[in-house]
C-alpha cells in the first residue's frame, strides 16, 4: 500500500515532519477501517484538551528558579529550594505537562534557546521564602524546563508511531493490496499492537469510539488482578473471569506463548465469550467484545 510506505518514508527521512506523517496516518487509519485508533492522532495534531490525560513522555521535569534579594544582594536565575513543600505543589511545578500540538513543539525545540519557563504566580512566592535565610525573599519565580527534553518528545512520537505503522507492514506482507490492508487493519489484533507500540506493556485499554461505550483501565503485563477488574468492569462473570485464569495457567508452557501468542486454551475461551456476545448472555455488542477481549488479553501478555 503506497500510503504505508510513504509514511514510513516520511518518518524514516533525516529531517521528518511529523505533522504531515501524522496527517499521513489519520488517512492510513481511517482506510483500513480503524477509525477508533485515530484519538491519539489527532491529540498530538491538535493538542491535549485540559480533561485528556497526557502521555508520559509528554511529562517533563522542570527547575524551579527565582530572582531572590535581600535588599543588599540580589541573585539572578537562582535555584529555589523545594523539599519542604508538601508533594502534591512540588509535583505541580516540577512536572511540566506539554498540552501543545506536535508542530507547536517542534517550532519550540527548533528555537536557538536555553530553554523554556514557566512563570509561577506571585502568590506562590511567600511558600519559598519559608526555606531562605538571611532576609532574602524570592522577587520571581518560573519553571525551567530545558530545550532538549522537547527534542525528546519528537522522538518518541516518531520512534513509537514507527513501530506500530513497521509492525502493519509486516503483518500485512510485502506489497499488500488496499484490500490485504483492510484485512489487516481490521484484525482485533491491530489495535493491541497499536496500543502496544504507542503506549507500551502498561497499555491504558479504550475501546469502542464516541458513538459507543468506552471502557478504560490500566492492565500491566502479568497483573491478572488488574485484567480481573478490567473485565468486571465490562460485566464478565466471575465463572468466566475463573475459567480465564486457568487457561492462562494452562496455556503457560504452550509454543504458541513462546511466540507471542494466544495459546489454545485461551483461544478457546475468547470463542465462548464472543458465542454469549451473540446470544446476549454477555451484554456487549460483538464488535466491542472482539476488541475488548484481544486488546485486554494482548496488555496481559505484553
Amino acid at each position: 500500500m503506497k500510503l504505508l510506505d510513504d509514511t514510513i518514508e516520511a518518518l524514516s527521512s533525516e529531517r521528518p515532519v511529523l505533522t504531515d506523517a501524522l496527517i499521513k496516518t489519520k488517512v492510513l487509519l481511517h482506510r483500513i477501517g480503524r477509525k477508533d485508533l485515530v484519538e491519539w492522532v489527532n491529540s498530538e495534531l491538535n493538542g491535549y484538551g485540559e480533561s485528556a490525560g497526557v502521555p508520559e513522555y509528554r511529562v517533563l521535569r522542570a527547575l524551579i528558579k527565582g530572582v531572590v534579594s535581600n535588599g543588599v544582594y540580589t541573585y539572578n536565575d537562582h535555584p529555589l529550594p523545594v523539599l519542604h513543600l508538601d508533594e502534591k505543589m512540588r509535583q505541580r511545578y516540577e512536572r511540566i505537562e506539554m498540552r501543545q500540538s506536535i508542530s507547536t513543539i517542534e517550532e519550540l525545540a527548533s528555537k536557538d534557546t536555553n530553554g523554556l519557563s514557566s512563570p509561577i504566580p506571585l502568590e506562590f512566592n511567600g511558600f519559598f521564602n519559608k526555606a531562605l535565610s538571611n532576609g532574602y525573599q524570592v522577587q520571581r519565580a518560573w519553571c525551567d524546563i530545558g530545550v532538549g527534553q522537547l527534542g525528546e518528545i519528537k522522538t518518541q512520537v516518531r520512534s513509537r508511531l514507527l513501530d506500530f505503522l513497521l509492525d502493519l507492514s509486516e503483518r500485512a506482507g510485502g506489497d499488500p493490496t488496499d484490500e490485504d490492508m483492510k484485512r489487516v487493519g481490521q484484525s482485533p489484533e491491530t489495535a493491541s499492537m497499536f496500543n502496544h507500540a504507542i503506549f507500551g506493556d502498561n497499555v491504558t485499554i479504550l475501546v469502542g469510539n464516541h458513538s459507543s461505550q468506552r471502557v478504560s483501565n490500566t492492565v500491566t503485563r502479568g497483573d491478572f488482578e488488574a485484567l480481573s477488574a478490567l473485565l468486571k468492569a465490562k460485566k464478565v462473570a466471575d465463572e468466566d473471569i475463573d475459567d480465564l485464569r486457568a487457561a492462562i495457567q494452562c496455556d503457560a508452557d504452550t509454543p504458541e506463548v513462546a511466540r507471542r501468542e494466544f495459546g489454545p486454551k485461551v483461544r478457546s475461551w475468547i470463542k465462548r465469550m464472543l458465542s454469549k456476545a451473540v446470544d446476549t448472555s454477555w451484554q456487549i455488542e460483538l464488535g466491542i467484545a472482539s476488541n475488548f477481549l484481544a486488546e485486554a488479553l494482548k496488555a496481559y501478555y505484553g
